[in-house]
């Protein structure tokens, strides 16, 4: 489905705060809201442009679900004797082509220690449930024909078949996402739906209305060396964490601000908050 909103993807950065000004809260570790809200508007500086309403409530979910991963990933690190040294964060970025400098430093030096932990797993296979959901829909050219699209969508069951988009409508083909999709505004909270939810997200050149026909969780293993050998960085990035950070996550507990959005403890992911039909 593509992405957008580019600019907001691999910034992290993890403080604490009093749960009264907490984004999140990880164990006994707090998020700062305001660290969020800054890194949504250094995203927005690097954009070039301001980012619409939905844009920065989607950096700010998503900066949220960074900085709680990178809570959980360093306590996963510091139990398991994994450590990146400087040097070795030093020696990543020379080899990269990136030029945003500090900013990059901590997403190195997290990468480097998701690459260790999996590089200590062995043979073992990781043990996680994965979540597999099929879309279908729309994309139309305004948000008042898709909220009117919306409103037509929810008439027929989840297994029907669309109703007639109208005029101004181009229809989406069935499709199926599961936990290795990338975190991305035009499929931000499709994984979290149920059946006969209907999301509306909006796409660089347009809005998307997306029906969930189906979802479904299930156990799944993955081997350290399948998730190690992908050729997509943030595909092998997504996929490790929530395998290795699952289960982890659960024992010591995640907690969300309501103002980020909802904690979905499968995706790992804060997604937005659901829509009432």
């Amino acid at each position: 489905m593509g992405s957008v909103v580019a600019a907001v993807v691999l910034v992290t950065g993890t403080g604490c705060a009093t749960s009264a000004t907490s984004a999140a809260v990880v164990g006994d570790v707090a998020i700062s809201e305001q660290s969020i809200f800054d890194q949504t508007a250094q995203a927005s500086a690097r954009a070039g442009q301001p980012l619409t309403v939905d844009q920065l409530a989607f950096g700010n979910r998503l900066f949220t679900t960074q900085d709680i991963r990178s809570a959980l990933l360093a306590d996963v690190a510091q139990q398991r004797g994994v450590a990146v040294t400087d040097a070795q964060v030093n020696a990543a970025m020379a080899g990269s082509t990136s030029t945003t400098g500090a900013r990059d430093a901590q997403s190195y030096r997290e990468l480097l220690l998701l690459e260790g932990l999996l590089s200590g797993q062995g043979a073992e296979p990781i043990a996680y449930t994965n979540v597999t959901v099929t879309v279908d829909g729309a994309r139309t050219s305004t948000q008042d024909q898709a909220i009117e699209l919306r409103k037509t969508i929810l008439t027929v069951p989840a297994d029907a078949p669309l109703p007639a988009l109208g005029v101004g409508a181009d229809p989406i083909q069935g499709q199926s996402l599961d936990l290795s999709a990338v975190p991305d505004p035009l499929i931000d909270g499709v994984l979290s739906a149920r059946p006969g939810d209907v999301l509306i997200n909006r796409g660089s050149d347009g809005f998307y209305v997306i029906r969930v026909t189906g979802r479904s969780e299930q156990p799944a293993q993955i081997s350290a060396t399948t998730i190690l050998a992908g050729q997509n960085l943030a595909v092998q990035r997504q996929i490790g964490e929530v395998a290795l950070l699952q289960r982890y996550a659960e024992q010591v507990g995640v907690t969300v601000n309501p103002r980020m959005g909802v904690w979905d403890p499968v995706a790992l992911q804060v997604v937005p908050t659901p829509t009432a039909s």
